[in-house]
């Protein structure tokens, strides 16, 4: 009889003072006289508590019409906020840290405050939009066959999990090569298990050149989830034109950005090459393992 180790568990508990360190386990599998192993991944982040004076900055995010900007990511130096879905923040900024509050939307030119303005509190900031550049790629005018891009990998016990949070400060997702140009339909992933009230998980996609991630797409796709929402595959069809390269390197980022009180979150682990990467100082970890992700697309 199989004999397992300890699932894969990524835990991200919300503080704005913290180190974070990772694992990599060795799963073990008996069948028999075979031994099969594999290397997975454990995130655990030490919440280290403090106390000091800080300045508590909150406001509204809007675009130029006025209307609230959802989600946006806010970061002064490693500490990390993100937006709600009406574009109000709250960030509390422990005393010792003046380096520029930034403001990142992937559809939104960022956004920088200084110290000297927001220590003095509540600051509304206006976003400018993006201009957004079509892909160079020519899609011929020939019948195209739809066929799927990725695959998730080899299933691996355990799950990829965000626990107890707000929003993560972590993207988690496989990194994508291709040897034709695609044309993304739709993404496929299932949910293992939502203890939440409600969640929010935002994917980008991103192309990889010379170690810089930029995204491919005009805005991120977000996807709700409830306590209704287990055990289920959802595929998430795409709304805009997002063209993967030949001979091209993409990373599909997956993170949390909005949770309704306290809960889990858990995809199924694969054994793929990914990523690990930190939203506010963009520093990645490169794993064996991952969630798992498929994509359907056009070829030609």
């Amino acid at each position: 009889m199989p004999i397992f180790a300890p699932s894969i568990i990524y835990v991200d508990k919300k503080s704005q003072n913290k180190s974070d360190f990772f694992w990599l386990v060795l799963l073990s599998i008996n069948i028999g006289n075979m031994r099969i192993s594999s290397l997975v991944l454990v995130l655990y982040l030490l919440v280290n508590i403090t106390v000091s004076a800080q300045v508590t900055v909150k406001g509204k995010i809007t675009d130029q019409n006025g209307r609230g900007i959802e989600y946006v990511s806010i970061t002064v130096d490693s500490l990390l906020a993100i937006s709600d879905a009406e574009g109000n923040y709250e960030i509390s900024v422990p005393n010792g840290h003046v380096s520029n509050m930034i403001f990142h939307h992937i559809a939104y030119r960022p956004y920088q405050l200084p110290y000297d303005v927001y220590k003095l509190g509540t600051q509304n900031v206006q976003l400018e939009e993006n201009a957004y550049e079509l892909s160079n790629v020519i899609v011929s005018n020939k019948a195209l066959k739809e066929k799927s891009i990725s695959h998730k990998g080899l299933k691996t016990p355990g799950d990829v999990s965000f626990k107890n949070i707000r929003n993560s400060i972590y993207e988690i997702g496989p990194v994508i090569d291709n040897n034709k140009d695609y044309m993304i339909k739709n993404l496929n992933f299932k949910v293992e298990e939502c203890t939440y009230t409600s969640c929010t998980v935002r994917i980008i996609i991103y192309e990889i050149n010379d170690k810089k991630f930029v995204p491919v797409q005009h805005r991120p796709i977000y996807i709700k989830f409830s306590d209704k929402s287990q055990f289920k595959e959802h595929t998430i069809g795409v709304n805009e034109e997002i063209i993967l390269k030949k001979n091209h390197t993409y990373y599909i980022g997956v993170a949390v950005v909005s949770t309704n009180g306290k809960g889990i979150i858990n995809f199924p682990a694969y054994l793929r090459s990914g990523y690990v990467r930190n939203l506010s100082s963009g520093k990645i970890k490169k794993f064996p393992a991952t969630l798992g992700i498929s994509m359907r697309g056009l070829v030609w």
